[in-house]
């Protein structure tokens, strides 16, 4: 019976949603390959690979991916998975610098100003939203979550599993990608010459085609330390 109900469950998902839900992983066991089905990651410039203990994770051992200031890594979207414009992305990384304007992740292939930002070490949207608080340090390593709902266009903002800030996205005019379909991350944008950025290293990406609640994002925070010792699905 109970397996009955899962099946119902799961269709009525998928009748209402138009797709099952969906999530790609990106562990960066020295590649920027996906767990699933997901498409490899792009690096701007070519990425390095070491190991890091997180003492503040139980002493989780996990890779980490190095970028330099104005590299970064691209996704597109070649799977449609957030062509309804529903998702949920978390990042676990550190900028060397922080501080200032540092672009976290880019909706409109480099051609426009907005997306999220490290503004003056606060999480926020250029354009709509309060910029308040420090939630960024120099080379300390952040658990970034964004979610967006494709019905009500709500989206929400959290650092650490602590909720930032929200805004409603009614044009799809700040968190939503463009007829490229591709998000940036870390990389600046054209408006700025690529100054609007810092190295750092990143050790962990996941893109969802559904927005978590908050209940779930504050549980994938606590968990993060098991979650980084997940094994690869593949090495290169």
């Amino acid at each position: 019976m109970r397996k009955a109900i899962s099946t119902t469950l799961l269709i009525l998902i998928m009748a209402t949603t138009g797709r099952a839900q969906s999530v790609y992983t990106y562990q960066f066991y020295n590649n920027l390959l996906a767990s699933g089905q997901g498409p490899k990651l792009t690096a701007v410039c070519p990425p390095t690979f070491s190991a890091h203990t997180f003492t503040n994770l139980k002493g989780a051992v996990h890779p980490v991916c190095h970028f330099d200031k104005a590299c970064g890594f691209v996704f597109e979207d070649t799977g449609n998975l957030l062509a309804r414009g529903g998702y949920t992305i978390e990042m676990y990384m550190a900028l060397d610098v922080a501080g200032g304007y540092v672009k976290l992740i880019d909706y409109k292939n480099l051609a426009d100003d907005v997306g999220l930002y490290d503004n003056q070490r606060a999480c926020t949207f250029r354009g709509p939203g309060s910029v308040s608080g420090e939630y960024f340090e120099d080379a300390r390593y952040s658990f970034v979550t964004i979610t967006r709902d494709a019905g009500t266009k709500e989206v929400k903002m959290y650092v650490n599993g602590g909720f930032v800030d929200g805004f409603t996205d009614s044009d799809h005019d700040y968190a939503v990608y463009d007829g490229n379909k591709t998000l940036r991350f870390l990389q600046d944008d054209k408006y700025s010459s690529g100054s609007e950025t810092s190295s750092g290293n990143i050790a962990f990406l996941r893109i969802y085609n559904y927005p978590l609640d908050a209940v779930a994002v504050k549980i994938h925070y606590a968990s993060l330390d098991s979650t980084l010792r997940i094994k690869p699905v593949s090495k290169i």
